[in-house]
């Protein structure tokens, strides 16, 4: 008998298997993961997490009202950025992951950038990737996740990196954001610095030698673009995965 059962999407649980206990024994992952909903009565920023927020108007918040998730609230001025970050956690030795659900209210008048970066924020208003004015920009030294930019293409999705304060590396994933819209953003690491990036579970750019081997935070930038401001950015949760070593 085989030890092992490989499921190739999903495993589904139906009838009296969706209402009861369904997992008997102890369950050991191979992995280490994690996934906050922010269904916490406050958002912990003394330990989970830092947030920098750019302008006197800019928001960061669990969403509250009975549903689950983080809030983020544009400033008033045109290229305000905030941020929400880990702790820098992660190794790409570890070969990390990280996923979110995130919702963007208005896309041509936001800027989004969530991935791993090796800092928790970056100097106010420059993010930690964008195409501010049109043109891409890292303020990060190593990073890398996806980029939605009004600055940029409007509503397009791309996917971007820096590796040691070197070249942007960009990748179109032929894809846009619409107003409204909710969608399955994630980052996977190698050991060797590489990334696939997934958006609603499948792969649509990979980016070689992203980042170097430093301490790295999962991060969300949401700013203004457009003399917008006050835009909305939800996050429903925010999923970690990495080896154990």
């Amino acid at each position: 008998m085989s030890q092992r059962i490989k499921v190739s999407r999903v495993l589904q649980f139906i009838g009296d298997a969706n209402q009861e206990a369904n997992v008997e024994g102890d369950m050991l992952s191979k992995r280490m993961n994690s996934v906050d909903w922010f269904d916490q009565v406050a958002l912990d920023t003394t330990l989970d997490y830092t947030l920098t927020l750019s302008g006197s108007t800019d928001l960061g918040a669990l969403e509250g009202g009975g549903v689950a998730g983080f809030k983020g609230t544009t400033g008033n001025v045109d290229d305000d950025i905030s941020f929400l970050a880990t702790g820098l956690i992660f190794d790409i030795t570890q070969k990390p992951a990280i996923e979110a659900k995130i919702k963007i209210v208005d896309v041509s008048q936001t800027i989004i950038f969530f991935g791993f970066s090796d800092a928790t924020s970056e100097t106010t208003p420059a993010a930690t990737i964008d195409a501010a004015g049109g043109t891409p920009t890292a303020a990060a030294a190593d990073a890398v996740g996806f980029v939605i930019d009004a600055d940029y293409a409007t509503s397009s999705i791309y996917a971007m990196s820096v590796k040691t304060g070197g070249t942007i590396q960009s990748v179109d994933s032929a894809i846009d954001w619409a107003d409204n819209e909710s969608k399955v953003l994630r980052v996977e690491l190698d050991a060797s610095g590489n990334a696939h990036l997934f958006i609603d579970g499948v792969e649509k750019a990979y980016i070689a030698l992203a980042v170097a081997d430093v301490p790295l935070c999962a991060i969300l930038n949401y700013g203004t673009r457009a003399a917008g401001g006050l835009e909305l950015v939800h996050m429903r949760y925010l999923a970690r995965f990495q080896d154990l070593p």
